[in-house]
């Protein structure tokens, strides 16, 4: 079963799937129903409602978690105690610029709202920015995933597997890039530590 078939099998059920999917995570799927919506399988605007709010209702989550239990949930995980001090510094220097990008910055997004939560910034003023950037992030992949489809049809019937393909390299590559990453930074710390 190819992914247009799955689209087209869950049909509006695909809108409740990309605001859950949203709330915790996911530019794939917004491509994908982008995609879908180039096709007429999807409505491109009802996708980018439903991933709007899912993202934006889930930072807003995690910010109330960093508000509430901030210092002592961040304790629980030395990597994400780093992760959230670096965010912290980001938002010191960038201040909203930071709320309105951090969707965009791989292995920030889901730490970045529990850390600005600890941070002194009002929770009204994260409301409001948080719902544009959350508008800004859904208009972005979905309209990345509207003109994949708009480029599969130009390339022809084999378009959207090609295209599946040389994301899925896209993904293998930023993989291996973030493993070979991670691994100097363990050893260069274990290093350190000798």
């Amino acid at each position: 079963m190819d992914w247009m078939t799955w689209l087209q099998d869950w049909g509006d059920a695909f809108y409740p799937l990309a605001f859950i999917w949203a709330f915790f995570e996911g530019e794939t799927f917004v491509i994908f129903g982008g995609m879908g919506a180039h096709l007429g399988i999807i409505n491109l605007y009802w996708l980018v409602a439903a991933v709007w709010i899912g993202s934006f209702m889930g930072d807003q989550c995690y910010f109330w978690i960093g508000r509430k239990w901030g210092g002592k949930a961040l304790a629980r995980f030395p990597a994400a105690e780093a992760r959230a001090s670096r965010v912290l510094h980001w938002l010191e220097v960038y201040g909203v610029g930071f709320i309105l990008a951090f969707r965009f910055l791989y292995g920030v997004r889901n730490i970045a709202s529990v850390a600005v939560g600890t941070s002194r910034m009002p929770w009204r003023k994260f409301l409001f920015w948080n719902f544009i950037a959350a508008g800004i992030w859904a208009w972005s992949f979905a309209g990345a995933g509207y003109l994949f489809g708009e480029a599969a049809a130009a390339i022809g019937e084999n378009g959207p597997k090609i295209l599946l393909l040389i994301a899925l390299g896209i993904g293998v590559t930023l993989f291996a890039v973030k493993s070979v990453l991670w691994v100097r930074r363990r050893y260069a710390a274990s290093e350190t530590q000798a």
